[in-house]
């Protein structure tokens, strides 16, 4: 199974979206979640609220016991790391290639 490593602080966290749970963010999201990371191509950070958003539901098919509450306090340390939202980005241009929301890269062998 493919997925994302997200490393907070000592952690290795493996991210994947699912049909579930990528609804589940559509939900919260209230439009599909690709129309909000498209907003970068435009020059527009995402909100940190639909950040927090998608980790949350990405944590949920591998790494259980992730509530929203501890999503936040995952992304406050993210933040204390030294990290931004800026640097996020990637990442979460990485779960939406991995859900197939994007074409994977051609150098990754898929």
């Amino acid at each position: 199974m493919n997925y994302v490593v997200f490393n907070v602080g000592d952690k290795e966290l493996k991210l994947r979206l699912d049909a579930k749970n990528t609804v589940a963010l559509e939900r919260v999201v209230g439009t599909n979640p690709l129309n909000e990371l498209m907003k970068c191509a435009q020059g527009k950070l995402p909100t940190v609220e639909f950040a927090i958003a998608t980790l949350h539901a990405s944590l949920q098919k591998l790494e259980h016991g992730y509530t929203l509450n501890k999503v936040y306090d995952l992304y406050d340390e993210y933040i204390e790391d030294g990290n931004s939202l800026v640097d996020l980005i990637p990442i979460l241009v990485d779960v939406f290639k991995v859900a197939g929301f994007l074409p994977k890269d051609e150098e990754q062998g898929e």
